[in-house]
């Protein structure tokens, strides 16, 4: 039943993928594309490729504040691990990189996998933050598009709306869960007694899931710890705009910094598809986001969701492999280790 249900997972994330890019692809003009790519400014095609490798250490340093209650990493073995399952997230299916990333820290360290893979999570939750906080300031700060028509502006606003909402639902959740891990032993019994009133099947299913996934705040001791992870959280967020905002001018789309916040959380909406490295999902937000909002012809915005996602992913993609190649381990092998604790050596 788990290798079917793997399988399953599997084919619906290429399906997804297969039926997205259709949606893509299928009123394109392929020639003006083309053109578009081929007339694109290398230069700041060259800096948003350089930017996009300048976010790898960034992100990496910040994973080994996240781990440091469970052990000293290096930042070269940190960099090692997050390539490895970033290459993982683009040539696999069903999000495998996500657990890929801590099995291979493991590997390299010795350290558990568990709570590894638990500050992953908080990773996820702390990067949900800093997206939703930088729409948040585009959204407020007067750089919405000029001149939408009714239906356009009325899903701005929606839009606009949700993210206030959302965002401070998150950052009230986040300062609860803090609380938490400032109190590990009444958070357990806390969560005993919330998943108690759950049937024993299904609290003995989420019991551990709940469990592991607060652990990640252990990572969070001091107020020097949150404030190491926020300021690098934040660089790398910054960063990774500034990537959006020059490969928009390199194709001649040209606005304030600020708008690349907005065609960021498009991006990130569509990389929450579970497809193989964003693929379908982060093109048709992406397109859709510049084409909608900002009027830009449909071919410039498909080059540019292309070509964006290619210094994205490639770069890091390439790198993965060369470490996987020299770890002497394969993506098959780290993807079926166990997650409970120690590897074997």
């Amino acid at each position: 039943m788990p290798h079917r249900s793997k399988w399953l997972r599997i084919m619906v994330s290429i399906g997804l993928a297969a039926g997205l890019l259709y949606l893509f692809l299928k009123n394109l003009d392929f020639a003006k594309v083309g053109e578009a790519i081929a007339s694109a400014d290398p230069w700041a095609i060259g800096g948003a490729v350089l930017l996009s490798l300048l976010n790898i250490p960034i992100r990496s340093w910040r994973w080994t504040r996240l781990v440091r209650h469970v052990g000293a990493v290096s930042l070269r073995d940190s960099i090692s691990a997050t390539c490895i399952g970033f290459a993982a997230t683009t040539l696999l299916p069903a999000r495998a990189g996500e657990v890929i990333r801590p099995v291979a820290l493991s590997r390299k360290t010795r350290l558990p996998v568990a709570p590894l893979l638990a500050s992953i999570g908080l990773e996820r939750l702390v990067d949900l933050v800093a997206i939703l906080l930088l729409f948040v300031i585009y959204a407020l700060g007067g750089w919405a598009p000029a001149g939408m028509t009714g239906d356009e502006g009325l899903r701005f606003a929606l839009l606009r709306r949700s993210a206030l909402i959302v965002g401070a639902g998150t950052v009230a959740a986040l300062a609860v869960l803090g609380v938490l891990a400032a109190f590990p032993e009444r958070r357990e019994r806390l969560l005993a007694k919330a998943v108690g009133i759950l049937p024993d099947r299904v609290g003995s299913k989420i019991l551990p899931l709940l469990s592991g996934f607060l652990k990640g705040f252990d990572a969070i001791k001091s107020g020097g710890d949150a404030a190491a992870i926020g300021l690098s959280s934040a660089l790398l967020w910054l960063v990774i705009s500034l990537q959006i905002h020059v490969s928009l001018r390199a194709f001649g789309l040209v606005h304030p910094f600020p708008v690349a916040f907005f065609v960021l959380t498009w991006g990130v909406l569509g990389l929450a598809i579970p497809t193989p490295g964003g693929v379908g999902g982060y093109h048709k937000a992406v397109a859709y986001a510049l084409t909608g909002f900002y009027a830009a012809e449909a071919s410039t915005a498909a080059a540019f969701a292309l070509v964006s996602h290619v210094i994205s992913f490639v770069p890091i993609t390439v790198i993965g492999l060369v470490f996987l190649a020299g770890s002497g381990l394969s993506f098959g092998r780290l993807s079926e280790e166990p997650t409970g604790g120690k590897l074997p050596p």
